[in-house]
């Protein structure tokens, strides 16, 4: 219901011809199901472009993963990016969610003495701590909150491999839009 009244609220700001709905034409382009698309955590960026993420219904009716998206503002409009998998660092660079956190993973070291875990980014979406954990533990994702850097971070994990925090966070995108990274997992 939440996701319901995100994307009603984000329409009705949208009105004929702008922004927003202008780069959510461009998106709908690139989807094999536009009719059935839903769109999630649409914001603009100081530079004009859109960010977001959207889903459609497969043939068999059924919604498919969230995938975030640019929408890279252009002389002519906008050019749109979908990134299928949650690692696309073009989406990245245009939306820097969690641009200085995965430059500081190693993605050549697959293996950690102490492990991986998904942290969950902090932006649009996050709302207050409380109410993200509760989130994550009412949908079947077993969180904590951890002080680093004299940050409060919700995380999932530890992984032991970064292939298993990999899926985690792929199974977060795909059933509630949330964005996270995988990052080392830090002993306290």
């Amino acid at each position: 219901m939440r996701r319901l009244t995100m994307v009603v609220a984000v329409l009705a700001l949208a009105g004929c011809g702008s922004a927003v709905e202008s780069a959510a034409k461009v998106v709908l382009q690139q989807l094999d199901n536009p009719k059935t698309a839903r769109f999630a955590n649409v914001r603009t960026t100081q530079k004009g472009d859109i960010c977001g993420q959207v889903r459609t219904k497969d043939a068999a009716g059924k919604y498919t993963a969230y995938q975030n998206y640019a929408a890279i503002k252009t002389a002519d409009g906008f050019t749109a990016i979908l990134d299928k998998d949650g690692n696309n660092p073009d989406v990245r660079a245009v939306c820097g969610e969690g641009q200085e956190i995965t430059q500081a993973v190693d993605d050549t070291d697959q293996t950690s003495a102490t492990g991986w875990e998904v942290q969950i980014v902090d932006g649009a979406n996050m709302g207050a701590l409380s109410d993200m954990t509760t989130r994550l533990i009412e949908h079947g994702f077993a969180s904590n909150v951890a002080t680093r850097d004299g940050v409060q971070q919700v995380y999932l994990g530890p992984f032991d491999t970064r292939e298993a925090a990999e899926q985690k966070r792929s199974e977060l995108l795909a059933s509630e839009g949330i964005k996270s990274v995988v990052v080392k997992h830090k002993v306290q």
